[in-house]
């Protein structure tokens, strides 16, 4: 037997090997239908039976694959909407068992990856893929944000739902696929790299063929979703533009040492949007003030230290009441904020060069480790004051008063909240998605909606806490799991409220001990399926639709936000 035919048998019996194994171990979930995949017709109604359930959903024929969106609340894989590809061959098998590896391998390294599945419906294999969209950016740990798709063929690039976008983009992706070229300020530059390490494990030179553009970072990043593999990257090698060189920061900051940024003046009146480059740490001492005017704000790729104390503050203000408010996109650093006085600011909304730059916070970081400790944060008008996105928070002693809505979010981070105040928030206190928190010895007064909300398989522990003259205590919410201990809920709409608000999730869980609920309207708003445990004993009584009665409708208010 010559080399080759020796190379192609083992090559046979590897197939046939992983083929077993994969079904022998349970790697493929057989799914009944009513119906043959390859008998639907677009708009068909049909039903999958999967774990003792019956999901209708609304399919879509396309040349190649079929499209489906589950109806009635349902999902399948917690997915709403998503694609079947028909495995015809052992060839089909195995690029799709590359694809399933290759997305696991890109979530694993913390870019986007795009949930992968090999069905077996009526004894026919299936790539299971999620639909792109808001869910896949969201279960990725990330901020909803514009998606681009592009068209290798006829190199056309468009949002999936039609945006207006900032032509930069655009420009770069195609000056990515065109020469394999990085333009940092647009595109980040570390994850395509990384894209494409991983995929030339799996394919040679794999084009992605959607692009994120995240709303924090204000940087393009890769995605790669379907069964149609392109090979037009021809292996070179792929180079990096050096970033614009941003100037306008160094009109108000001095450069110490060769990485330190401190303010020129004690007093800055700023009056335009300023973008401070990574590779520095800035730091504010005691008694700066910045005066933030004209629709200015302060974006930052570098981390923060601001060392106030008791008796001199550093100030962050806006006097003609237009700032926009600090945000610190930090990758992996660390920031400290000490004895800040931060007022009157809103999100950051840039509608001048980068018009798709929109904050919903005053108050952003980013990324790594953030420490805040005797701060106070007053009359903010943004759709969150404070916004801690995928990172490690400690946030002690500090007071949030009169805020337009949210006081404090936390979106797939994990920290401790202690000795905090939160008073008069327009919408909720603090509410935690995708993260763990745990909150001890603080106060939430006036709170319009939520005091404490965990959403997104959220873990959130508080304990010794006081809250009232409140609209709701403390909810949980999408398989999330909230532990009370010793807390007291006063004057308020609802005390404790568990129920399942997005589809692809499922219902909440709270567990009480030793909490003292005085005079609220409704002590328990308890949805079917979630649950209520009082000092080991579960309540029993639950309501339909929980989600009927909240946002406003009969209890709470209802989110708005701001343009």
């Amino acid at each position: 037997m010559n080399k080759r035919k020796l190379a192609f048998s083992i090559l046979a019996l590897l197939i046939v090997f992983t083929n077993c194994s994969v079904e022998k171990k349970g790697f493929i979930d057989e799914i009944d239908t009513n119906k043959s995949i390859n008998e639907i017709e677009t708009n068909d109604i049909i039903s999958f039976y999967i774990e003792n359930d019956t999901i209708r959903v609304r399919a879509e024929k396309k040349d190649f694959y079929f499209k489906f969106l589950c109806k009635e609340g349902k999902r399948i894989y917690e997915k709403k909407n998503f694609i079947l590809y028909p495995i015809l061959t052992e060839t089909d098998l195995i690029k799709a068992q590359k694809i399933i590896a290759f997305n696991k391998e890109l979530k694993e390294s913390n870019l986007i990856g795009v949930v992968t599945k090999i069905i077996l419906i009526k004894n026919k294999k299936y790539l299971f893929q999620e639909k792109i969209g808001k869910r896949l950016i969201e279960s990725n740990y990330r901020r909803e944000g514009i998606i681009l798709k592009i068209d290798t063929v006829e190199q056309l690039l468009e949002s999936t739902k039609r945006e207006f976008f900032n032509a930069e983009f655009s420009n770069s992706i195609l000056q990515f696929i065109n020469s394999d070229s990085l333009n940092t300020n647009y595109i980040n530059a570390n994850e395509f790299k990384i894209f494409k390490k991983i995929s030339n494990k799996y394919f040679r030179n794999l084009l992605p063929n959607y692009f994120y553009i995240n709303p924090i970072t204000f940087k393009i990043e890769p995605i790669f979703s379907g069964f149609t593999i392109n090979n037009n990257l021809k292996n070179k090698k792929i180079t990096t533009f050096s970033s614009e060189e941003f100037t306008n920061y160094l009109n108000y900051f001095l450069e110490e040492d060769s990485n330190i940024l401190t303010l020129k003046n004690k007093y800055s009146v700023i009056n335009q949007k300023l973008l401070i480059p990574k590779g520095y740490h800035v730091i504010l001492k005691n008694g700066d003030i910045i005066d933030l005017v004209n629709n200015s704000s302060i974006l930052s790729f570098s981390s923060f230290t601001i060392n106030g104390n008791k008796n001199e503050l550093v100030e962050i203000q806006s006097t003609d009441s237009t700032g926009q408010g600090i945000h610190i996109i930090q990758e992996n650093n660390s920031s400290k904020i000490n004895y800040l006085k931060f007022s009157n600011q809103f999100s950051l909304i840039d509608t001048s060069k980068y018009n798709h730059w929109n904050l919903p916070s005053a108050f952003t970081i980013c990324g790594g480790q953030i420490s805040v400790n005797n701060c106070t944060f007053k009359n903010i008008k943004s759709e969150d004051a404070i916004n801690f996105f995928r990172c490690e928070y400690e946030f002690q002693n500090t007071r949030i008063e009169n805020t337009f809505s949210d006081a404090f979010d936390a979106d797939f981070s994990n920290g401790f909240i202690s000795n905090c105040k939160f008073i008069n928030s327009g919408n909720d206190g603090v509410d935690i998605s995708g993260g763990n928190l745990n909150v001890k010895e603080c106060g939430f007064s006036s709170i319009k909606d939520k005091a404490v909300s965990a959403g997104e398989k959220s873990k959130l522990s508080i304990t010794n806490s006081v809250i009232k003259n409140s609209s709701m205590g403390l909810i949980s919410k999408d398989l999330s799991e909230l532990k009370s201990l010793n807390n007291k809920i006063i004057n308020c709409e609802i005390g404790y409220c568990a129920f399942q608000k997005k589809g692809e999730f499922g219902p909440g869980e709270i567990f009480s001990n030793d909490d003292e609920i005085t005079n609220c309207s409704v002590n328990n708003l308890i949805e079917y399926n979630s649950s209520l445990t009082i000092n080991g004993e579960k309540v029993k009584v639950f309501q339909n639709n929980v989600i009927d009665y909240l946002y406003g409708k009969k209890y709470g208010k209802a989110t708005f936000k701001k343009n």
